[in-house]
Formats: structure tokens, C-alpha cells, sequence
């Protein structure tokens, strides 16, 4: 299955150590007391790792999985899915829940800012390579600037229709967004990703 969700990829062929954002904060990390745009840090936000939270996204997405994997990678990640799942079998004979719409979210650490904006150049190297791309831009979201693809899938390897990804980097991380979504999915990805990524906060704690 040559074209797939990038996210996916990165997630799922890491090792996942089953350990939760709880598990990491019980360690004695604990919270950031402030976002870097200033706003309080709220317990309750979905947290990946030390790096970045996000809100209740709204848009009729419900949290679905989240984990952290505290290997050198330093690999954190999370999905919503909108409306109703079915039953998807890959090209390679894997069966899948698919939803009308899935969001990814993942930061992964690296060594420093520079080796996080190669991992990120690396990202949309890939996702260009296995989408029809037909419109990139930078927008900046509650004060992180992303850049962003807007694609189509074009093959019958993916359940997905369409897609719009950002990426960012923040200090030692690599951060990327992704909302992939079938044909028959009613909502605006770009304006639904747009308003995710006004809900992501990034902490005071790690440096631009």
C-alpha cells in the first residue's frame, strides 16, 4: 500500500510503549503552567507530551486514540474521527475502521530545531510524493506559523478522498496536522484544520 496517510505511517511503525500523556505527567514532568500565547495551561486540553495541547476541537470530531511513546524518538501522538466508521481492507489485506473524516496530530522530539525541520521537510517530501497536491501556503494559527498542503488522493489505495496537512516546527520538535476525509464528507477540511490549529497551544516551557 504505497499511498497512505503520512501520519499513519510515522505512528504505527514506531514502537509504541503504551505509555499515556497520564502516565507522563504522573512521572513528575507534570503540566506547563503557561501556553507560549499566553494563555493559561488548562488540564483538561489534550496534551502531546511536553510540547503542545490541543483544546476540544469541535467540528464534530470525538477523541479516538491517543499515546505516547517515550523512546529516543520522543513520539507522541492522537486521532478524532467525524461521523460514522466502516470496515476499509488495505491492498495488503489489512482490515480498518475508517471514518467520514479522521484527524491527526503528532510531535515527534529530535536532537535540536535543525534536525526537527528536516524531519518536517521529510514529512512533506513524502505526502507530496503520494498525493496529488494543488495548493500549498503559510498561515499562522494562534501565534505558530505552518506551512500547509491542501491534496488530493487520486488512487484507490486509500479510503480517503482529500486532505489538507501543516507542519510546524517549535523548539526540538517536529509537529504536523492532518485531516483526511472520504468523498462523501460534507465539512470544509481547510477550514476545519484552520480552526484545530487555533486550538493548539504550545508551551512556554520549550523555546522557539
Amino acid at each position: 500500500m504505497k499511498k497512505r496517510l503520512i501520519i499513519t505511517i510515522a505512528v504505527f511503525v514506531c514502537i509504541v510503549a503504551g505509555i499515556t500523556v497520564f502516565l507522563y505527567v504522573m512521572s513528575g514532568k507534570g503540566y506547563p503552567d503557561k501556553a507560549a500565547d499566553g494563555a493559561d495551561w488548562d488540564n483538561d486540553w489534550e496534551m502531546l507530551g511536553p510540547v503542545l495541547a490541543l483544546e476540544e476541537p469541535g467540528n464534530g470530531l470525538t477523541l479516538r486514540d491517543s499515546s505516547a511513546a517515550l523512546t529516543t524518538d520522543q513520539i507522541f501522538y492522537a486521532t478524532w474521527t467525524a461521523g460514522d466508521s466502516e470496515r476499509y481492507t488495505t491492498a495488503d489485506g489489512q482490515e480498518a475502521q475508517v471514518y467520514d473524516a479522521q484527524l491527526y496530530l503528532l510531535a515527534q522530539g529530535c536532537a535540536d530545531g535543525e534536525k526537527a525541520a528536516q524531519a518536517v521537510q521529510e514529512w512533506s517530501n513524502l505526502e507530496m510524493d503520494a498525493y496529488t497536491v494543488h495548493k500549498t501556503r503559510t498561515a499562522a494559527y494562534n501565534g505558530q506559523t505552518y506551512d500547509l498542503l491542501y491534496y488530493d488522493c487520486g488512487s484507490g489505495d486509500t479510503p480517503y478522498d482529500r486532505g489538507v496537512a501543516a507542519f510546524t516546527v517549535y523548539g526540538n520538535y517536529a509537529v504536523s496536522a492532518e485531516l483526511a476525509c472520504q468523498a462523501d464528507f460534507d465539512g470544509d477540511e481547510a477550514v476545519i484544520l484552520a480552526d484545530v490549529l487555533s486550538r493548539c497551544h504550545y508551551s512556554a516551557d520549550i523555546g522557539k
